[in-house]
């Protein structure tokens, strides 16, 4: 195809959305809203995952000893969890004696009538166990409770069912973002699909002149599919910008909340790193959009 073609082409494509300034404008805000949504959703999908990720690593397996545990039996805890170290299951362990531990809940707990009578001998001794992978827990758990010194009654903490509960809130977060964006799609198809429509009807009379002296019903097509393009890839612009201040705003609230609730380890991502892949995605789906909605128009409604 021809340069100068392509510029006519395009040239057409540009004025149908100039003559059919209410649908265009119309088929631009979903098209806007939908990627909107698609980017947001995303965008916390991919936060709550890599913030899912880092709780996985930071839990810890608390082992409790019994009180009345014996040195060796320590010492039988403590060995079995540095083999696991050198087998590559466990990254670091903690041990906390029991003067650490009456420390502690002195810290805490600062009511003096509480503590009567309480001394570190009644404290038990503990190790904080962090692994290297979090569902290799309950195997470790299972193992650590064969010995005798360890209090395995109440004396074994693992906050799995947390992240449980939010691995299964980000499944139904996924299913409703493929819904919603299932949703806007065919919105967003059916008034490209309208605008397309209308240009159509609207030049009727010259598509038959066109016909009538040889026009390929490729070069009739072309600038309508040019049209729907342009579309989609103007709303994928205006949408970017959109989820650009949008996600710097939540993510300053967020990160704020976080803080304060003395979450220092989770954090929202900065939206810089992934701005270019945020902007070829929105550019992609764009188009595709605007060329499906084009497409099915010129396909149902152009009788060439």
């Amino acid at each position: 195809m021809k340069i100068r073609t392509i510029r006519l082409l395009v040239k057409e494509g540009t004025y149908n959305i100039y003559k059919n300034k209410l649908m265009t404008t119309a088929s631009i805000i979903t098209v806007s809203i939908t990627l909107f949504f698609l980017g947001i959703v995303l965008l916390l999908a991919i936060n709550l995952t890599s913030n899912i990720e880092v709780m996985k690593r930071d839990l810890d397996i608390t082992v409790f000893l019994k009180v009345s545990a014996s040195d060796f039996e320590r010492e039988e805890v403590a060995a079995y969890i540095e083999r696991k170290i050198q087998e590559g299951v466990v990254s670091q362990y903690r041990f906390e004696s029991r003067e650490q531990a009456f420390e502690n809940i002195k810290n805490d707990i600062k009511n003096e009538a509480l503590l009567k009578g309480l001394t570190s001998a009644n404290m038990p001794e503990s190790f904080y166990i962090k692994l290297t992978d979090p569902a290799l827990s309950d195997q470790v758990i299972t193992e650590i409770s064969q010995f005798s010194g360890v209090n395995t009654e109440y004396g074994i903490g693992y906050n799995k069912d947390r992240l449980e509960r939010l691995e299964g809130l980000l499944k139904a977060f996924n299913y409703i973002f493929i819904f919603l964006l299932a949703v806007l799609s065919v919105v967003a198809i059916f008034l490209i699909s309208n605008t397309i429509r209308l240009t159509v009807y609207a030049r009727r009379r010259e598509i038959e002149i066109m016909k009538y002296v040889g026009a390929l019903d490729s070069f009739i097509r072309l600038p309508f599919i040019v049209e729907g393009l342009l579309i989609g890839l103007i709303g994928a612009v205006i949408s970017y910008f959109m989820t650009h201040y949008a996600y710097e705003w939540l993510q300053h609230m967020l990160n704020s909340i976080l803080l304060n609730l003395g979450y220092t380890t989770l954090r929202m991502m900065e939206f810089a790193p992934v701005a270019f892949q945020v902007f070829v995605i929105y550019a992609i789906f764009g188009v595709v959009i605007g060329g499906i909605g084009s497409m099915v128009s010129v396909r149902k409604h152009l009788n060439v």
